[in-house]
This record gives C-alpha cells, sequence and structure tokens, in this order.
C-alpha cells in the first residue's frame, strides 16, 4: 500500500465525477477544521477550481453524490491566503477553508485500507498511526502557484473596474455592462 495508489484512486473518483477531467490538474486538500477532504481540480485556462469533497468511508466506491463547487473569476466572493491555506467564498455562499500540503496524513478508514493493501500487500511505509502520507510535493507547489495568479488575477480586475461594479468578466473582455 503506498501513496500513489492513493493518488490514482482519487484522481479516478474525480475523473468519474468531472466531464472534461483531463483539463485540471489535481491536489488533495484537509479542511481546516471539521469536514471532509477535497480532490482538488485546477486549470489555468479557463481559470478555476473544481472542490470535489472526498468521503473516506465510500471509497474506493464513486459516490453519487454531485456536489462539487466550482469557483471561476465569475463567482468568486473571497479568495485569501490564510498562511497556512486558503479562504474561498462564492456568491452562492459556498464557504470553504482548506490546506494543502506536500506530504499530508490521509486517515485510512476501513474499506480504504481494504483496498489498498488489496492493490498493494507490502506495506511501504508505517501505518501505525492508521495514516498514509500522500506525496504530492510538486503538485502543492504548483498549486501554490496556481493560487497566486488567481488571486493576482482577481485582484487585478477589481482594480481595473475601480468602484464601478463591473464583474471580474465583463471587465476581462472589455464590456462595460455590470
Amino acid at each position: 500500500m503506498d501513496g500513489e495508489d492513493l493518488k490514482h484512486l482519487l484522481r479516478g473518483v474525480f475523473d468519474t465525477r468531472v466531464f472534461n477531467h483531463g483539463d485540471f490538474n489535481l491536489v488533495y486538500a484537509q479542511p481546516s477544521g471539521a469536514g471532509n477532504p477535497w480532490t482538488i481540480g485546477y486549470r489555468r485556462q479557463p481559470l478555476e477550481l473544481l472542490l470535489c469533497p472526498v468521503d473516506l468511508d465510500v471509497l474506493p466506491e464513486v459516490p453519487a453524490d454531485t456536489s462539487i463547487a466550482t469557483v471561476a473569476l465569475g463567482n468568486v466572493a473571497t479568495l485569501a491566503d490564510t498562511g497556512t491555506g486558503y479562504q474561498v467564498e462564492t456568491v452562492t455562499g459556498f464557504r470553504t477553508w482548506f490546506e494543502v500540503s506536500g506530504a499530508p496524513r490521509v486517515p485510512l478508514t476501513e474499506n480504504l485500507r481494504t483496498h489498498l493493501t488489496a492493490l498493494r500487500p507490502s506495506p511501504e511505509q508505517d501505518e501505525d498511526d492508521g495514516t498514509l502520507v500522500l506525496e504530492q510535493d510538486e503538485d502543492a507547489e504548483d498549486f501554490h502557484q496556481f493560487m497566486s495568479h488567481f488571486m493576482d488575477t482577481l485582484e487585478s480586475y477589481y482594480a481595473e473596474t475601480g468602484e464601478t461594479g463591473e464583474s471580474p468578466e465583463s471587465a476581462a473582455s472589455g464590456d462595460p455592462r455590470p
């Protein structure tokens, strides 16, 4: 059992739930507080995040739940770097705080442990604490660069629009309508 198997499992769940899944890079994010972790798909063109909740208790099954939060320039209300993670809020009221680290410890539920052990019976790391380390250093670094770009882009739109009430998308397109 290793983190690569878990990465493939999370990618498969994301791919099953997202129509144009191949356009997205993925990272695993832990909530800052209570709640399910996220598999976050992100892409630079168009600039957006897809936050897919991960119910570790049902993996490897793909949940029927389709509650994927989309965060794009046209619907973001708040996007902030908290120092250890990010706060995201959309205009529809969706709000979350999460952290993306290079080596998160993912809790191994009974189903998940059974599935991953079946894939790779000889454990490559210590499981005594009931977690599995998911190595995503490069992915996490890329995600943090993406988030900096997203926040800079959003900030530049609001700097361009001033107090006119234009949406970021109308400012970007040159459309003066609010």
